[in-house]
């Protein structure tokens, strides 16, 4: 075991220990549907994460348009996040702002590619820390019906993150999001719901079943004639107790 690997090991020791300190309860049957979701990503993901050139090729040869946003650096797919929610419940995840035209290199945090029909295929995320303006880490987006899969590469092209979003009729119904960390992999869940047309509640889920990691979260939403979500209403469910205090947008 490597020292990188020990100190994973430890941590992961440290959390489980917490856990069982603080007697949190973990609904054993949606844990076990959390792992079958984390292994049929995990199916997916295996069938595309040595197609990096291959998925980078198609790309490039469907995409005609391009937008660039600055920001949202600490949320998925920045301005173009697909959870309507994500940026209202965590703290300081911005999704950043579209430019109005290219901006120079070294000045945009993510490129976006579309083709004919407006669908999104690649994101193109400036790669941080690199001291680098031409290096980026990319996500191909793939569309099958009502299901778009997205396929995460960091900038050396090591396969990072994979994600599925289901939609319904245009709407989006849940959001998935993994990541696989040596033998651990983490899941992140968004269900939703909607009443006459309109978002009305979501729940959120954060697991890591090698650790016992479960967090839930609910939440009502109030939208404006527009759609624009205007009011959450909830927080964390721990041991079946649901928080609830209400947050205005």
């Amino acid at each position: 075991m490597d020292p990188f690997e020990k100190l994973l090991s430890d941590f992961n020791q440290l959390i489980v220990e917490e856990r069982n300190s603080v007697n949190v309860e973990i609904d054993t049957e949606k844990m076990d549907s959390f792992k079958k979701m984390i292994d049929e990503l995990q199916h997916v993901k295996n069938k595309f994460k040595d197609k990096h050139s291959c998925l980078q090729d198609t790309a490039v040869k469907d995409i005609i348009r391009f937008e660039y946003a600055k920001g949202g650096e600490s949320i998925h797919r920045g301005y173009y996040c697909p959870s309507p929610v994500y940026d209202l419940v965590v703290g300081n995840a911005k999704r950043g702002r579209l430019y109005k035209r290219k901006p120079q290199p070294g000045k945009f945090t993510y490129e976006y590619g579309f083709d004919r029909e407006g669908r999104l295929l690649r994101v193109r995320k400036t790669a941080e820390f690199t001291g680098s303006t031409g290096q980026f880490n990319e996500e191909f987006l793939l569309y099958e019906g009502d299901v778009v899969y997205s396929v995460c590469f960091h900038h050396t092209g090591d396969f990072e993150v994979f994600s599925k979003c289901i939609y319904d009729s245009g709407k989006i119904t849940r959001y998935e999001r993994s990541l696989f960390l040596s033998q651990h992999a983490e899941l992140y869940s968004e269900e939703y719901s909607y009443e006459k047309g309109m978002l009305s509640h979501v729940s959120i889920f954060n697991v890591m079943p090698s650790i016992h990691l479960y967090e839930e979260q609910k939440y009502t939403i109030e939208c404006s004639d527009e759609g624009e979500i205007k009011k959450l209403t909830g927080g964390f469910v721990n041991n079946g107790v649901w928080e609830q205090e209400s947050y205005h947008f």
